[in-house]
């Protein structure tokens, strides 16, 4: 599992708690489908919710790695000799 894999792990169990539920990987089908669904709705959304703290937190460092993994991937890519502008993407 990668850091970013685990960071939206921890952000699932803790909508999962905030929805007074246990742990994602107990639930049953449809209270885990409705917590990955608020799961992604958070995760794409431009601001964040008005949430705990530590959810804010928690969505925080989960941004900072995807930046992160953007980054490294345009390094990789910038290594190859695979350096293109973002704009001419279509």
């Amino acid at each position: 599992m990668s850091d970013l894999d685990g960071k939206r792990a921890e952000i699932t169990a803790r909508i999962a708690k905030e929805f007074g539920l246990g742990d994602p990987a107990s639930l049953p089908g449809e209270d885990l489908a409705r917590i990955e669904a608020a799961t992604e709705a958070v995760l794409e959304a431009d601001a964040v919710p008005p949430a705990s703290p530590d959810l804010r937190r928690l969505i925080a460092e989960y941004r900072a790695l995807q930046e992160l993994r953007a980054d490294e991937d345009n390094a990789r890519l910038a290594e190859k000799g695979e350096v293109f502008a973002p704009e001419n993407d279509a």
